[in-house]
């Protein structure tokens, strides 16, 4: 699987086994909530379980454990604590995995609060475990299976079960929402991990806040809610003229002088079930065989008809990405379908081209590894 460096993240050689670096020297790993870069390495230090039921992280011991098969598998759901060399975060901890497959891939999504990114995630991720990357000829599986199944309860099962989801609460200290090993079906080794965040809006739209985050990032999903964003009938009245003020938060603390940002983006108008009998939202919100396809031309055509409609409805600072970004994609996606009077989706949630984004960040970012990849977001 070829690889690129998509963004301002440091160097990280691929490691050669579950929490071990190559035979010279550990892995070198940049912890995404603390930021601090560090050898990866199990050799010295305490591993840990996260216990399912107080969500408490307590040591295990492998001393006696000498069985290899049994101790591979205890070593897949085990963590480490994040040495945190500058002391200036509280304990945190990273599955032993995170470190020991290559170089992980981190995915935010940034929008203001309310925009669906949370619902959005959560169709994506549902779709994976409907099988939806397979296709592309990607696997799948879960990095922590208790933190997958925590997310799947809480969020995909409730979804798609057509209740609505609560938006992200602020908090000090970015966290996985989830994190996939994805891979090639037909490759030797486990894949690549990939790692999701959403961080709160609240946060994100604050000068000064979410650094940590945003420093450990190799790829961002821009999420429009076209409620907030468009000028059209029947929508918010109180819009901002200006645009997200998270996108461009986020946008001016990446920049580190260059003229454009080597991070991928994708734009997202999500709820575009909002607009699905407006062109060119009718034709691409319900265009069928797609899936598993990898067209660079398509995503092409699909970005620049999102452009051109955003631009139509005066939602042009929603477009910041466009400019600032080296390799950038525009879709229309839909989590659910359809609204949700009273919390609830009286006919069931139907996602509609919610891993399309997804699968144009995993191109751009090598993980996807595609002759189409190279030409998908220029």
């Amino acid at each position: 699987m070829s690889e690129t460096t998509p963004g301002p993240t440091p160097e990280h050689e691929p490691a050669g086994g579950p929490g071990e670096g190559g035979a010279d020297a550990p892995a070198q790993v940049r912890c995404p909530v603390c930021l601090d870069c560090y050898p990866w390495s199990r050799s010295g230090r305490e591993l840990f379980e996260l216990d399912p039921e107080s969500l408490e992280y307590r040591p295990i011991d492998l001393s006696g454990l000498h069985d290899p098969v049994k101790l591979e598998q205890r070593l897949r759901s085990a963590f480490l604590r994040c040495p945190n060399p500058s002391q200036d975060t509280p304990p945190h901890y990273l599955p032993l995995l995170y470190g020991g497959l290559g170089r992980p891939l981190v995915i935010g999504l940034v929008g203001a609060t309310r925009t669906g990114k949370t619902h959005l995630l959560a169709a994506m991720l549902g779709e994976i475990e409907k099988g939806g990357l397979q296709p592309y000829g990607l696997t799948a599986v879960p990095l922590d299976q208790i933190r997958h199944r925590m997310f799947y309860d809480d969020y995909i099962r409730p979804l798609y079960h057509g209740t609505e989801l609560a938006y992200t609460a602020p908090t000090e200290l970015p966290q996985f929402v989830d994190a996939l090993i994805i891979g090639r079906q037909d490759e030797a080794g486990l894949g690549r991990p990939v790692a999701f965040f959403d961080v709160s809006g609240d946060l994100l739209g604050k000068v000064g806040q979410g650094e940590r985050f945003l420093a450990a990032a190799d790829a961002l999903i821009f999420v429009v809610d076209p409620e907030q964003s468009l000028r059209l009938p029947g929508f918010k009245t109180e819009r901002s003229e200006l645009g997200d003020l998270a996108f461009s938060n986020v946008l001016d603390q990446l920049y580190r002088g260059e003229s454009l940002l080597d991070i991928p983006a994708a734009i997202v108008v999500a709820k575009s079930d909002r607009l699905r009998f407006m062109p060119p939202v009718d034709r691409w919100l319900y265009l069928e065989n797609t899936q598993g396809r990898l067209d660079a031309e398509l995503i092409r055509m699909e970005s620049r008809d999102v452009y051109a409609f955003l631009y139509r409805h005066d939602a042009r600072g929603w477009l910041l990405p466009t400019a600032r970004c080296r390799r950038c994609t525009l879709h229309f996606a839909s989590a659910t379908g359809g609204r949700a009077p009273g919390r609830r989706f009286p006919r069931g949630v139907r996602p509609r081209r919610v891993l399309e984004p997804l699968v144009a960040v995993l191109a751009m970012t090598g993980v996807l590894d595609h002759p189409e990849a190279a030409g998908v977001g220029r």
